[in-house]
């Protein structure tokens, strides 16, 4: 095992990061680990790269080729002058993705920096899928 950070999570808690071995993580995968007097969940740490400018996956703004989008309301204006309340939030990636995909379609009910986003978890998953342990 080889610690890379700790992040502060919710509630007080910390998380550490480390990079194991594909053989060590199929072992530890799902399960719990007892560390020092602690009893902690282990899961994969998957992060996936959100553009500030646009709201769109796999680019930084320095990179982005879109227009600017608003996160909280997909609008043509930056999260700062936004004044969108928050039961009229919508989602740029999740429009996007149903524009693009006439079989399913997902809510867009939502800001792009919501956590529980259908397309940040569909990215999330496919880095998962596309990773060899």
């Amino acid at each position: 095992m080889k610690p890379k950070f700790i992040t502060k999570g919710r509630r007080n808690t910390r998380n550490l990061v480390v990079k194991v071995e594909p053989l060590v993580r199929r072992k530890i995968f799902k399960t719990k680990l007892k560390i020092g007097w602690h009893i902690c969940n282990t899961e994969d740490y998957v992060v996936v790269n959100r553009c500030s400018k646009c709201s769109g996956y796999n680019h930084r703004a320095s990179d982005c080729r879109g227009v600017e989008t608003c996160p909280l309301c997909a609008g043509g204006h930056k999260l700062k002058d936004c004044l969108t309340p928050a039961k009229d939030y919508k989602c740029a990636n999740c429009i996007k993705f149903n524009k693009y995909n006439n079989n399913a379609q997902v809510c867009e009910k939502h800001s792009s920096l919501d956590q529980n986003c259908c397309s940040l978890q569909a990215m999330v998953l496919k880095y998962k899928q596309n990773t060899e342990y």
